[in-house]
């Protein structure tokens, strides 16, 4: 709003016209004033007044029709509307502020309530543009913070040879909670898993940055990924237990040159295990969310990828997706997307189906696939 508020005048008789400027301009505020609803609507648009005052009987348009107008145009900012009629009855006022008015007063006009009304409707339009201007603001603050979160994903390696992966992750807003990873071990074995914080956005976000940390620390030490990840539950636990985050997560230890596998699990979904389009049975792999309980242990099997054969790892984002009539995209349509598509990677595909199924709709959940193949 400007230091000096400035205010239009939408009146056709000007005695009237010429009473309320007087009177304003006597308050300290900058005027400007229109004959009838066109040339108000006009002025408007091009003055971008902080307030106006509106008559509601007027010629070439009236008062209610540009006030409809104004508060219909989603290129104008927010002008409050005061509704100045001779007419009391309670039919007429109920119709300008149905129109969009904010406020009204009645001819003839009180100074006092003039004034006051003004004043009231020009502290409206303060808050009203300081939580634009806060808005603002954290929406930058949030873009940068999804720019800074995006440093996290690892560059996909070439894994050369037969064995490839790929990955990709789409928070619901700006910034998420899901988290996947992709570590070199020092016999050259990769350490990769998709995790999933137990909320979505900035609060999430943070909490999946602290694991990303833990987890990479913790990998340099830990040869072994049960007392990796146990190490990893307990460091959790101390960070974010008392305020009730907690962590979901699939980890997998990868051999590449003979396909061997390591799988471990926190109360995350269940990879899939594929075979040219047919999903395969995993062992059982018990093991409670991260940073819920200290001192657990996790389940531990192995399993082997042979030639044509894929391990996919994703977060709930995925079968949870809905679309416009809130319909989930649901765990039947996820086997069955696998089994129409051609060749891996089905996660890149599956991403894509996710996408369209959400269409325009309001992501409810961060998406995250990674999958490792060989080729067949």
């Amino acid at each position: 709003m400007r230091s000096t508020p400035l205010i239009l005048i939408v009146e056709d008789n000007p005695a009237s016209r010429e009473i309320m400027e007087v009177r304003l301009r006597a308050s300290d505020y900058d005027v400007i004033m229109a004959v009838d609803g066109l040339e108000g609507l006009e002025m408007a648009r091009e003055h971008k007044p902080d307030l106006i005052l509106l008559d509601i009987l007027m010629p070439k348009m009236d008062g209610l029709e540009m006030c409809s107008r104004i508060k219909s145009d989603p290129t104008l900012p927010f002008m409050p509307v005061i509704i100045v009629t001779a007419k009391t009855d309670s039919k007429d006022i109920v119709s300008g502020l149905e129109s969009g008015g904010d406020d009204y007063l009645t001819k003839p006009v009180d100074h006092t309530a003039l004034v006051a009304r003004v004043k009231s409707m020009l502290r409206i339009k303060e808050l009203h543009d300081n939580v634009l201007e806060q808005s603002a603001r954290l929406k930058r603050q949030l873009k940068t913070a999804a720019t800074i979160q995006s440093l996290f994903w690892p560059k996909i390696p070439d894994l050369g040879g037969a064995s490839h992966i790929w990955a990709d992750s789409v928070p619901a807003s700006y910034v998420g909670g899901d988290l996947y990873d992709i570590i070199t071990m020092a016999d050259n074995s990769l350490l990769v898993y998709v995790a999933d914080v137990a909320d979505k956005g900035v609060p999430a976000a943070l909490i999946m940055a602290a694991l990303s940390t833990i987890i990479r620390s913790e990998a340099l030490v830990h040869d072994n990924i049960s007392s990796l990840l146990q190490t990893v539950n307990n460091k959790l636990y101390n960070l974010a237990a008392d305020e009730g985050y907690f962590a979901t997560i699939i980890l997998v230890r990868y051999w590449p040159s003979g396909g061997r596998m390591q799988l471990i699990r926190a109360g995350h979904l269940y990879p899939l295990w594929i075979e040219r389009g047919c999903v395969k049975n995993l062992p059982p792999l018990k093991g409670i969310s991260l940073g819920i309980l200290t001192d657990v242990q996790f389940d531990l099997e192995e399993i082997t990828l042979s030639p044509g054969e894929s391990l996919l790892l994703f977060s709930d984002g995925v079968a949870e997706a809905t679309n416009r009539e809130q319909e989930l995209y649901g765990d039947d349509r996820v086997h069955s997307h696998i089994a129409t598509s051609d060749s891996p990677p089905w996660g890149k595909d599956l991403m894509e189906a996710v996408r369209r199924w959400q269409g325009e709709t309001e992501a409810n959940d961060d998406v995250t696939i990674l999958e490792i193949w060989k080729d067949g």
